[in-house]
């Protein structure tokens, strides 16, 4: 299945993180807005573009700023406010003013040793970044020290991060593990470890339910999806078979977390649907029936998910990586290694 309507951007540079602008008003079901990141050129830069959906679904550049090193991460923390990690082992704030201009803001530089900044979270004002030497640096947008350092929070290149609640704070690595950091402790080390499997296939990318951050979904090197919850165990709930090739990033839907989208580093970019988990479930025990229906995420049920989940192949198969997805309303935004990115309309939950 293909979605029949899309319009692409060619950029000239390889494309490694998208993010629609944030919802100014929540009345709004989608944002007109969206930042772009490239990576592996000389110069590199952060972009800010406008999407007319009323015209002719034109896409238009407002600003392009230079930028230090890979752009590695690539986050929003309000509509006005955009945060990016380098390779160089910098974060960098830029403003947005005027609905159109960028302005660079604070910066903080060498955070991380050879091989720079991996991965970017945010919650509230607090930004994180770990990097492939193993360090996590928690700071706040008002204050130029580091509100929390953990020197040695892996021995091996840390993938992603997020944030499951303001306190606390999930890593995966290269050897499939996820770690757990209390920011309200003063430990320096996880107060939970969690292992995908014993053959340590590196976690690639991370994602937290956007309603209830016990729920977490992992891609992996092998293409696989693992459903996390961190309230129980320390292995997944659910294994799902997935893409051929490493995952580059997973998300789920903001307003309706049934439905996640994956991208992957042979060119596939994939819509989940478990909506028709739950309403096949009914009154059986296919989700545990001790959870409130409405409640519970159709996630959870293992047996559910292997058998009921529809996915959806969204367009063709790219001859490129695709890196980076993010989804707002009916709009879906992607972009790869192939110089472009990508906004596809009215795709159907």
């Amino acid at each position: 299945m293909s979605v029949a309507a899309g319009t692409s951007r060619f950029v000239s540079k390889k494309v490694r993180k998208v993010r629609w602008r944030p919802r100014a008003d929540s009345m709004q079901s989608g944002s007109d807005m969206l930042a772009t990141g490239s990576w592996d050129d000389e110069v590199n830069d952060v972009s800010l573009w406008k999407y007319s959906e009323d015209t002719d679904n034109s896409i238009s550049l407002l600003a392009s700023l230079k930028h230090e090193g890979d752009v590695t991460g690539l986050s929003w923390l309000n509509p006005d406010l955009l945060a990016t990690s380098s390779s160089r082992g910098g974060v960098s704030l830029y403003r947005l003013e005027q609905y159109k201009i960028l302005t660079p803001g604070q910066s903080w530089t060498d955070l991380h040793a050879e091989g720079g900044a991996t991965c970017l979270s945010i919650h509230g004002e607090s930004v994180a970044t770990a990097g492939q030497d193993g360090k996590i640096n928690v700071l706040n947008v008002r204050q130029r020290a580091a509100v929390k350092v953990f020197d040695k929070a892996d021995s091996c290149s840390i993938t992603d991060l997020v944030f499951s609640r303001s306190s606390d704070l999930l890593s995966s690595n290269m050897r499939g593990q996820i770690k757990l950091f209390d920011l309200r402790s003063n430990k320096s080390e996880p107060s939970s470890t969690f292992l995908l499997s014993n053959e340590q296939v590196a976690i690639t990318c991370l994602a937290k339910h956007p309603s209830q951050g016990h729920i977490v979904i992992s891609g992996g090197e092998n293409g696989f999806l693992a459903v996390w919850d961190l309230r129980q165990g320390s292995h997944p709930t659910t294994l799902l078979s997935a893409h051929q090739t490493p995952i580059s990033e997973v998300q789920f839907h903001p307003d309706q977390p049934d439905h996640i989208f994956t991208c992957s580093q042979g060119g596939e970019l994939w819509h989940w649907n478990g909506s028709s988990i739950k309403s096949s479930a009914g009154g059986s025990n296919i989700i545990n029936t001790s959870m409130d229906l409405n409640l519970s995420s159709p996630w959870l049920s293992s047996e559910a998910v292997k058998h009921k989940v529809e996915t959806n192949s969204l367009v063709s198969r790219q001859p490129l990586p695709i890196n980076s997805v993010d989804v707002l309303g009916h709009s879906v935004l992607f972009g790869g290694d192939n110089e472009a990115f990508y906004v596809l309309h009215n795709v159907v939950l």
